[in-house]
């Protein structure tokens, strides 16, 4: 691909018209346009990705419900993934979509020189989009910011102006999800992986590197963020956080997915875990919990799925990131599908894509 036909940025974003949350198509097709047009108006040339997984037979499109969107920045492109491909992720029947996987898909195929993965129903601030408006983005980077969890009375922000409903987000924040210090116990990078999963910024040639998000064969997909993050370091990217007024926003409409993950421990670990706290023997307990895999974990609503436990799914791999160590793929070859040729519609074609 020739660099005058190359985006600079791409961003990646999952969807399937369940019924998710309350107004869940209306709310993310109006994000998508505000998107739309903060990439317009800050003349970024870009595409959108959106990974339609395993759409309901019975329910339209979203980008049915998009409809016909023209730019001169961004191209706008929506890649289906068929149902069949959905029934491989254990846990299929409770959970319509593994995010981490519909994101690999978009990841793949990106054809920016930057790329970020987004959830499709939150904010970019405005500043956020200004700087990277910018140009002048490092490769040899990975951009990190804030995402603040905000929360609106009713729907009226769905029919306001951009002006109005950026006003709205900036004073309705909640929570601010900050970095925070990683345990010294896990003998890790000190990232800033909380909420990661909303913006993690760097050159689509690492993401390649790294084979997109790691490869989970549940629907969860835990720690995926997390990882991703430290692999690209792990790759040689050297984290930036950005300003405090370049965040996400996200409309909080229930629980958080944090909330919705609990432990489930056996006697023997329970009783093991306190002896080595009892013995002072805190790095030894760690080193077990890894080796052993305990306390696995359990998502509320998914209970015919076991999830590994965060020292061993998570800290494991962070810990050989941490040494530089990325001879062991966190996923396969045929990554994201690469293997399988996915119908694609484009709804906008920018001026910068010859096609």
């Amino acid at each position: 691909m020739s660099q005058a036909s190359r985006p600079y940025l791409t961003i990646v974003g999952w969807t399937r018209n369940d019924g998710y949350t309350q107004n869940y198509a209306e709310r993310t097709t109006h994000a998508i346009n505000v998107l739309l047009r903060q990439l317009e108006a800050h003349r970024v040339p870009s595409e959108l990705i959106v990974v339609e997984w395993n759409p309901p037979v019975d329910r339209p499109l979203i980008a049915d419900l998009l409809g016909p969107v023209k730019n001169e920045n961004v191209t706008v492109r929506f890649i289906f993934v068929d149902g069949k491909y959905h029934q491989s992720y254990r846990g299929w029947r409770e959970r319509g979509l593994p995010t981490v996987a519909a994101l690999t898909v978009g990841i793949r195929r990106g054809r920016g020189v930057f790329l970020t993965p987004k959830a499709l129903d939150t904010f970019y601030s405005e500043s956020l989009i200004a700087k990277i408006a910018r140009r002048d983005l490092d490769d040899s980077c990975v951009y990190r910011v804030d995402r603040c969890d905000v929360q609106i009375e009713g729907h009226d922000w769905l029919g306001v102006s951009d002006g109005v409903l950026f006003d709205l987000l900036g004073r309705a924040s909640v929570q601010r999800h900050v970095r925070q210090q990683q345990s010294p116990q896990w003998k890790i990078r000190d990232l800033h992986t909380n909420a990661c999963g909303d913006f993690t910024l760097l050159s689509t040639e690492r993401w390649r590197q790294m084979r997109g998000y790691p490869k989970d064969t549940t629907v969860l997909g835990l720690d995926a963020d997390s990882i991703a993050l430290h692999a690209a370091a792990g790759y040689g990217a050297e984290e930036v956080c950005w300003p405090d007024d370049c965040v996400v926003y996200k409309i909080v409409q229930a629980m958080t997915h944090n909330q919705r993950v609990m432990q489930v421990w056996k006697p023997w670990q329970q009783h093991l875990d306190r002896w080595f706290l009892e013995k002072n023997k805190r790095d030894l307990g760690h080193t077990f919990r890894m080796l052993l895999d305990y306390p696995k974990r359990r998502v509320l609503g998914m209970e015919s799925v076991l999830a590994p436990s965060i020292e061993r799914n998570f800290v494991a791999k962070a810990t050989r990131f941490a040494r530089n160590d990325v001879s062991s793929p966190i996923n396969d070859e045929d990554w994201g599908l690469g293997d399988v040729d996915l119908p694609e519609r484009i709804l906008s074609r920018a001026l910068w894509d010859a096609g």
